[in-house]
């Protein structure tokens, strides 16, 4: 009975973690699916259609008498909308979309599946249940104080020194000798 409870729980969790996911990505699938036959067989209504015009930058570009049918899909300001039909008239690309309001609820849906499995959704009144966000508040205020401060006078100085010629230059940049170097030894290899 215990394994039973636990492979539950953990069929359980997995679900939370990953399932509804699926489900939502099976659902948003199965509404695009039934928005295009509905699109393939002129169900629409055509007030709802909104239009798209894009610059072409091809030379030699042909009107087309007739829009056709397209199939894809465009998110603009977070609402989804599939193409309906397409024409190229003046230099122009001309979609006409239809919003895909299952589609669109479903993916609301999943978004507030999401911030509400994680946590996302707690509103703060006053009081900070969590120590992580204080943990990482006095970690990070004590060194985020960072300036960094570049020196260029040393590379000035050296280009002076570069325009100098010969041994002056390098008198320039060797080190004065403090003391009388060692005598050398010489001993005779036997």
């Amino acid at each position: 009975m215990r394994k039973i409870a636990a492979i539950l729980l953990i069929c359980l969790l997995l679900f939370n973690w990953y399932g509804y996911r699926f489900v939502t990505n099976y659902l948003q699938k199965k509404a695009d699916h039934q928005l295009e036959a509905k699109l393939d067989v002129n169900d629409y209504d055509e007030s709802q259609l909104i239009e798209i015009k894009v610059p072409l930058n091809m030379p030699y570009q042909s009107n087309w008498s007739e829009f056709e049918r397209h199939y894809g899909e465009i998110e603009i300001s977070g609402k989804i909308y599939t193409y309906v039909k397409r024409k190229i008239e003046d230099g122009n690309l001309i979609l006409k979309c239809i919003p895909n309001t299952a589609k669109q609820t479903i993916k609301d849906a999943d978004n507030i599946l999401f911030t509400a499995n994680n946590g996302l959704d707690q509103e703060h009144n006053g009081k900070n249940n969590s120590p992580l966000p204080t943990i990482f508040k006095t970690i990070f205020s004590d060194f985020d104080n960072c300036f960094v401060n570049y020196n260029f006078s040393i590379l000035e100085n050296l280009h002076k020194q570069s325009l100098q010629t010969g041994a002056s230059f390098f008198k320039s940049i060797s080190l004065p000798v403090s003391e009388q170097p060692p005598d050398l030894f010489l001993t005779p290899l036997s």
